[in-house]
């Protein structure tokens, strides 16, 4: 897992590089907010299987902070992870892989809107049982 997000990161920097934007800032946004949705709904899911409904039937305050920190901890995780000697350590080791012209910049881009849909469609799905 840890080597699909750091791949990952690798072509949303080098996306960022193409459109000269700030590179680290847009790829960490980026791959914060996949980790993010993957996090929401991996919480709805749990608390699916925990007590049948996608939301507890109670929200105490320790769910409000486990939340507020599954949302908020990737996006300053993620931007200090990815330092400069991280990132040219990632460009050393995904230059020559051949996913790199396998998939295009919007297939990359796209991953988010995926996981998106299918956690959308998967929780449709258990909720008609």
């Amino acid at each position: 897992m840890k080597k699909i997000i750091d791949y990952l990161f690798y072509r949303y920097y080098l996306i960022c590089l193409k459109n000269e934007e700030f590179p680290r800032f847009g790829a960490a946004c980026i791959l914060s907010e996949v980790i993010s949705i993957t996090y929401m709904f991996a919480s709805f899911l749990f608390s699916f299987f925990l007590t049948g409904s996608f939301f507890f039937s109670y929200i105490s305050k320790l769910t409000l902070v486990i939340w507020i920190i599954g949302f908020i901890l990737p996006w300053i995780g993620v931007y200090i992870y990815y330092n400069k000697k991280r990132t040219l350590v990632l460009f050393k080791k995904f230059q020559d892989n051949i996913y790199n012209a396998k998939y295009s910049d919007k297939a990359v881009l796209s991953i988010r809107y995926i996981i998106l849909i299918v956690g959308l469609l998967l929780m449709l799905f258990l909720y008609q049982f």
